[in-house]
């Protein structure tokens, strides 16, 4: 029996080959499983938070709670009731002062870029008169320069067409090479006219410029101000000593709280409800804001030609019957939340 004849009963072995395509799918799937296993992590990280938060939140709301309960019990002591009526009258009144010198900043610091605003662009516009002024005379002036280059080419032209005869042969070729020069030179003034042109064009259609925002001085007028309404605020609820008292109120818990006998709060509240009346009134007000202002202009002081918030220190103090302060340290009627950086 030949090899061809046993050919069909040998069994050859098999040799396996590794697909690429589904390499590239295992190594996906491996890819994958890891983003899977990061993913998981992060969302696992986000959930512990969440329940720390959870927890945090229900001591707060445990803590809320116990607070309401402490205030139901107090007001409802004909004893400690009357101490909470105030507390919570001299915190209205310290929002009040607070609203009251949030409002103020923000119409001074209106008015103050509507002021800035007209004035760059009346500045704007001033330089841009000035300027399409200066082009107008330059387009003049080139214009006057074309109408000479090309009357000055035209006679160019006029004297070689003069020149037909032959004995003229080498006057006629000086006159071509002007011809050509006088030509580059009507061509570079009209070139310079178009540029000039085009410049006015782009001049006059500039836009409106961008505005950068309140200036350093702007600023800081506007923080002195802000300051100086609330040194007067100081100023007027000091002699009743409403000012530090609702100062006091603020920092601290109404349990705490101890205004004297019924009678004492009673006419404790009358008296704050008289001051929210005043500080609620504006009439004549400007001018005492003025004083202030112009007396701490004199004396206040900045760290750095870039700073817009006075030194604490620089203030002059308030000074109305031992009551009062300096209203940056203290931060009096949460001032520095009105004051521009």
């Amino acid at each position: 029996m030949n090899l061809t004849e046993k050919w069909p009963g040998l069994r050859l072995p098999v040799v396996t080959r590794t697909d690429a395509a589904e390499d590239e799918r295992l190594l996906k799937l491996f890819w994958n499983r890891a983003e899977l296993k990061k993913e998981l992590q992060s969302l696992d990280d986000e959930l512990h938070n969440l329940r720390n938060r959870i927890k945090q939140q229900e001591g707060a709301n445990s803590r809320l709670q116990e607070e309401l309960e402490n205030l139901e019990l107090m007001l409802g002591s004909a004893e400690r009731g009357p101490d909470a009526l105030v507390h919570f009258a001299l915190r209205n009144l310290w929002r009040e002062c607070r609203t009251q010198l949030e409002n103020f900043a923000s119409d001074l610091r209106r008015q103050r870029q509507e002021h800035e605003r007209k004035k760059q662009l009346a500045g704007f516009q001033n330089d841009r008169k000035e300027r399409l002024k200066l082009a107008e005379t330059r387009l003049g002036d080139a214009h006057a320069a074309v109408d000479g280059e090309r009357a000055r080419l035209q006679e160019c032209e006029r004297e070689l067409e003069r020149r037909r005869a032959f004995w003229h042969y080498f006057r006629r070729r000086e006159l071509a090479v002007a011809l050509e020069a006088q030509r580059a030179r009507l061509a570079e003034v009209e070139r310079q006219l178009s540029d000039l042109q085009e410049a006015q064009r782009t001049i006059e259609k500039e836009p409106w410029p961008e505005f950068p925002g309140l200036s350093i001085q702007g600023r800081r007028a506007v923080n002195l101000a802000v300051i100086a309404y609330a040194q007067l605020l100081v100023a007027r609820l000091a002699g009743a000593g409403l000012a530090s008292e609702a100062r006091l109120a603020t920092h601290r818990r109404v349990q705490d709280e101890r205004h004297g006998s019924r009678n004492d709060c009673l006419a404790r509240l009358d008296e704050v409800t008289g001051a929210i009346r005043m500080v609620k009134a504006q009439e004549g007000i400007a001018p005492e804001i003025r004083k202030f202002t112009d007396s701490l202009r004199q004396s206040v002081l900045w760290r750095s030609e870039d700073d817009v918030i006075p030194t604490p220190s620089s203030l002059p103090p308030v000074a109305a019957d031992g009551q009062g302060g300096n209203v940056l340290i203290d931060d009096y009627w949460d001032v520095y939340r009105a004051l521009l950086r």
